[in-house]
């Protein structure tokens, strides 16, 4: 039967070449003002180590998506009819593309710097909550209980997703529960899982929002390298899509690998940890992220009210700003981005001093060390309590060299450096799934900066550069 055909519109991405999109996805969600502002949110704060690094949430969303397009033909190719016991998994294929595309949609601005704003007062968490059904809400608590809540970027984009496009998805052809997309944005699987269904929608969740890996760090791992420039690992990502699918385990369906995809699994791992280790934590970027959060903090104390400390930023980070204009102060808060904050911010140039900091991008402080080797060199003999001590006392320890009053600013570092553990990802072995952890005994080492808690910077004003390795002494020789 002839079908027609379907319009799409093409975006010419410069990570995965063309982008194609059916013109109907672009009316229901991407040509929507929600959508849109995603082209005016970072997706990183290394611009200030990388300039050329000018990419957005826009780029990334479509991103993901498209690997969502490529994975799930070849998901449904590889898995055998009889692991899923008669579900059709093509049901699934709208939420899982729908997830793909709209996990970042109310990104806050800034990226990750200001999300913990959205869940000021667990606003978030409650918004989603009264959004979705008792068996989220149940799961929800479950995962809570043990530790495993969502980002809070997650749960505020699952929450605007339920809210303005659910309607819109549902007009979709067989496009089933929306709660199923907001399970994928926020990795909220079934906390039972004792139903086929069930079993087969944690896979799909975890291949959007998974511990380990999945599409959404897929794209940010090699955009983010190609957006900076930096030289990380090579990714085969068509490689790795080509050998997922769905097998049955001793106890429930699970995604796999097969094992022609071992090689590029280890990449992604590498690759994210380089990334992690050596950009999102370098002493740069830590910097210029936390003179950002100083005078948006200040910013706030500016324009909220004596009585209603928080008052600014309760409402740029709000469900209404995403509905119509608010007001506020000599202000309208509407669909919030990086350039809104940064506007405000030179608003006030003369009543915040770091503004002109990140307008010169001179910086007022000098790190002592640059990198976690060098800390790790500096207090290798400290124990955990030492360097927690330390980090408290800082502007104690450094006096004798700084003078009274000198400033100082220590920030804390916890690079995400993982190693697939606990059984999360599996890997198809003679017909059987076997844990990648055990198959990568035989020639991985696993690295032990992931169980280093106390990482931090200490910087110094610029005009005691000559005291630099004075303070350092200092902080070495501190007792507890």
């Amino acid at each position: 039967m002839f079908m027609g055909v379907i319009k799409t519109k093409e975006f010419r991405d410069v990570v995965h070449g063309y982008i194609s999109v059916p013109a109907e996805w672009c009316t229901l969600f991407i040509d929507t003002p929600i959508f849109q502002r995603l082209k005016y949110v970072e997706q990183t704060s290394m611009r200030p180590l990388y300039p050329c690094a000018r990419h957005d949430r826009f780029a990334h969303s479509l991103g993901v998506y498209h690997l969502a397009v490529s994975a799930f033909p070849r998901l449904a190719r590889n898995t055998a009819p009889d692991a899923l016991g008669g579900i059709n998994l093509a049901d699934y294929r709208p939420a899982f593309l729908a997830a793909a595309l709209m996990h970042d949609c109310a990104h806050a601005p800034f990226s990750h710097t200001f999300e913990e704003h959205y869940n000021r007062h667990c606003r978030a968490e409650r918004l989603l909550l009264s959004l979705v059904d008792e068996p989220f809400r149940n799961d929800f608590a479950h995962w809570q209980a043990q530790g495993k809540a969502p980002a809070e970027h997650e749960m505020f984009s699952a929450a605007i997703f339920l809210k303005h496009y659910s309607a819109k998805f549902q007009s979709l052809p067989g496009a089933g529960d929306p709660v199923l997309v907001a399970r994928m944005i926020t990795g909220c699987t079934h906390s039972l899982a004792d139903d086929p269904r069930q079993q087969l929608e944690d896979c799909l969740i975890h291949l959007i929002n998974g511990p380990a890996i999945d599409l959404d760090k897929l794209d940010y791992i090699v955009r983010d390298t190609a957006s900076s420039g930096v030289n990380n690992v090579s990714i085969d990502v068509q490689r790795l899509l080509s050998a997922i699918e769905i097998v049955r385990g001793p106890r429930r369906l699970m995604a796999a690998f097969r094992k022609s995809a071992l090689s590029v699994l280890e990449n992604v791992l590498d690759g994210r940890n380089f990334l992690f280790r050596w950009i999102y934590s370098h002493h740069t970027v830590q910097y210029y992220d936390q003179v950002l959060r100083n005078a948006v903090a200040r910013l706030d104390e500016i324009l909220s009210p004596p009585d209603k400390p928080g008052a600014f930023l309760d409402a740029v980070f709000s469900e209404e700003v995403f509905t119509a204009p608010v007001p506020f102060g000599p202000f309208r808060v509407y669909l919030p981005c990086d350039y809104d904050i940064l506007g405000a911010l030179k608003f006030y140039v003369a009543d915040i001093p770091e503004v002109r900091e990140l307008l010169g991008r001179r910086p007022a402080l000098i790190p002592l060390w640059k990198t976690q080797a060098e800390f790790e060199h500096i207090f290798r003999d400290a124990s955990e309590n030492r360097r927690t001590s330390v980090r408290a006392r800082v502007e104690e320890i450094l006096r004798p060299a700084l003078g009274e009053g000198a400033r100082c600013m220590v920030i804390s570092v916890k690079p995400k450096v993982i190693e697939i553990e606990n059984r999360e990802v599996f890997v198809k072995l003679f017909d059987e799934p076997v844990a990648f952890e055990d198959l990568a005994k035989g020639w991985r080492q696993p690295t032990a900066e992931k169980q280093n808690v106390s990482f931090f910077y200490v910087f110094i004003p610029r005009e005691r550069a000559d005291r630099l390795r004075e303070c350092v002494q200092l902080l070495r020789a501190a007792p507890v």
